[in-house]
């Protein structure tokens, strides 16, 4: 059988998605229980993660910033000045979004989390630079759109799923005495209005499915790096491996602190996986012609 991609097999496939039903069928019934013996909301582990878990997305969006600008279209100017007006918004977002994003969990100096933001995403824009070095320009930019194409599937399709299905979040669960848990396959609840107009944040009702995973999933996005260097196809799996374990590490902190259950992790794990796996086939399935 031929594969969808050369990094994420259709045998990967098969797997995740037995693995993930799995998961699911187990969290159906240890979801709470689970989350009040793991929950710890003080852990360095989790917030840490909490801050940089999803760092993997606005990293993303650096980098197919700078492979539109590294990549774009030199014969025809409208075109090319399109994708470099493209790449340079994504820089810019990326940029912004790696700096503050771990303000908002952290509780460290903002300049200090930003002197950090400004070192990751400068050491992901020379390492970008250095992978589209005498790579291909049709690939460049092929491999760029499908970096923003799982960005936006992802963001998209978990944050749809959230405002759908007000669960209220494992935290919220146990410091508020009128708040109490839901099960994932029940869409609504009638606590949202009643607790938002005294006073809960409707993040508090975003549990499921969890979008920090979803953006740490993104994770294996690495496997594209031989792409642009045919080279280290050798370190692909190795890649891959890694955006497996960083999105299990970022699922696991998740319900450390009680942001999610383990059906929401899971389901947010099996979006960005999906994303990836059906995108990255579409988009870099061999074809004819150049962008």
């Amino acid at each position: 059988m031929k594969e969808h991609t050369t990094f994420l097999s259709r045998r990967i496939l098969y797997w995740v998605i037995l693995v993930t039903l799995a998961l699911i069928a187990v969290g159906s019934f240890v979801d709470f229980p689970l989350s009040f013996a793991l929950y710890d909301a003080s852990n360095p582990f989790a917030t840490f993660f909490a801050a940089y878990g999803a760092i993997p997305a606005p990293l993303g969006c650096v980098a197919a910033g700078t492979l539109f600008v590294c990549g774009h279209n030199r014969d025809n100017k409208v075109l090319g000045t399109v994708q470099n007006i493209g790449g340079i918004l994504l820089l810019f977002v990326g940029i912004l979004l790696v700096c503050f994003l771990p303000a908002l969990y952290m509780p460290a100096s903002p300049l200090l989390l930003a002197g950090v933001g400004l070192v990751l995403s400068a050491g992901t824009i020379l390492i970008t630079c250095r992978l589209a070095k005498g790579a291909d320009r049709a690939m460049i930019i092929r491999v760029a759109l499908a970096i923003v194409l799982v960005l936006l599937c992802e963001l998209v399709v978990v944050n749809l799923i959230k405002v759908a299905w007000g669960r209220p979040r494992m935290r919220l669960v146990v410091s508020h005495p009128e708040a109490f848990f839901v099960p994932w396959w029940q869409l609504g609840n009638a606590l949202k209005e009643p607790l938002m107009a005294a006073g809960v944040a409707a993040d508090e009702f975003k549990s499921f499915p969890s979008g920090h995973t979803a953006n740490a999933t993104t994770m294996l996005l690495l496997g594209l790096v031989p792409y642009l260097k045919p080279q280290l196809q050798k370190y692909q799996k190795a890649l891959v491996a890694f955006g497996f374990a960083w999105a299990a590490i970022v699922a696991l902190s998740r319900i450390l602190l009680g942001a999610h259950y383990l059906t929401d992790t899971t389901v947010g794990f099996l979006v960005g996986f999906l994303s990836v796996y059906l995108i990255c086939g579409a988009v870099l399935r061999p074809r004819s012609g150049k962008l």
